[in-house]
C-alpha cells in the first residue's frame, strides 16, 4: 500500500517532532525557581496582618523589626537564619514543639507562607542589645565564664562550643543567641533542666542543662542578652 504524496512523514521529521514535544513537556513540568523562591514581601504582610481575618500577625508579639519583647520573655527573631525559623515553625505546626501560643498560628500557615515569613524575619537587621544594668555585672561575668569555659566540675560543657564564641550560632544545629531575651532563655534552660526536650533537636540541650545550677542558668541568660549582634562590636 502506498501513501499519498501529501501524507508522507519522513522518519527524521517524526523524530524531531517527538523530541520537540518531549522538551516542551519537560519545560512545563519543571518547577519555576522564581515561583518557589522565598518572598520576604509576602512574609512582611503575614508578620503585619496574619493570614486569617480576626487574627493578629506575628508582629503583635515579635514586632515588625523582629526585636521581640525582652522584658516579658518574647524572643527576638531578627538575626536567626531563615532555615532555623522555618524548622521551628514546622515543629510548631506539626506539634513536634509544644506551645499554646505558637502552635495555633503556625498551623494557619502553608509551607510556602512559613518560608516567606522566615525569609522576612531573617532578612532584618538585628536590633541593638538591651541596655545592661551595672548591678548585674557580676552575674554577667559568671555567665561569660560558663558560656566560654563551661563548669567542668559539674559536667557542663562550654556553650560557645556549639553556639559560637560570640553567640552567633551554627545554622539550624545551634541557633544564634546573642542579644536574645534573658527571661526567654532562662525559661528554655529551665525546661531543658527539667528534662523536657522541647523539640526533636533538644536532646543535647536537655542533657547539657540538666547539669547546670539555676544560678548559672540565670547568669548565662543575662550574659547572652547583653551581647551585641556579631560584627557590631564583638562580645562583651
Amino acid at each position: 500500500m502506498h501513501q499519498a504524496a501529501g501524507s508522507i512523514i519522513r522518519p527524521g521529521w517524526r523524530r524531531a517532532g517527538a523530541l520537540a514535544l518531549l522538551g516542551a513537556t519537560l519545560l512545563a513540568a519543571r518547577p519555576s525557581r522564581a515561583a518557589d523562591a522565598p518572598d520576604p514581601a509576602a512574609g512582611r504582610a503575614i508578620a503585619e496582618s496574619g493570614v486569617l481575618t480576626g487574627h493578629v500577625g506575628c508582629s503583635a508579639c515579635h514586632l515588625m523589626n523582629g526585636a521581640g519583647q525582652p522584658d516579658v520573655g518574647i524572643p527576638r527573631l531578627a538575626g536567626f537564619t531563615a532555615a532555623y525559623l522555618e524548622q521551628q515553625l514546622g515543629f510548631f505546626a506539626t506539634d513536634k514543639r509544644a506551645s499554646i501560643w505558637m502552635a495555633p498560628y503556625a498551623r494557619m500557615l502553608t509551607p510556602k507562607q512559613i518560608q516567606d515569613v522566615a525569609a522576612y524575619y531573617a532578612g532584618l537587621p538585628e536590633p541593638p542589645s538591651v541596655e545592661s544594668d551595672p548591678a548585674g555585672d557580676a552575674l554577667r561575668a559568671r555567665g561569660k565564664e560558663v558560656f566560654q569555659k563551661g563548669n567542668m566540675s559539674k559536667g557542663v560543657m562550654p556553650c560557645g562550643g556549639c553556639h559560637g564564641p560570640a553567640g552567633q550560632g551554627m545554622g539550624t544545629f545551634a541557633p544564634h543567641l546573642a542579644g536574645q531575651s534573658a527571661p526567654y532563655l532562662l525559661e528554655q534552660l529551665r525546661h531543658w533542666h527539667q528534662g523536657r526536650q522541647r523539640d526533636p533537636m533538644g536532646k543535647m540541650m536537655a542533657t547539657e542543662a540538666h547539669a547546670m545550677t539555676d544560678s548559672d542558668m540565670q547568669a548565662v541568660a543575662s550574659y547572652l542578652q547583653s551581647l551585641p549582634a556579631p560584627g557590631a562590636g564583638g562580645a562583651k
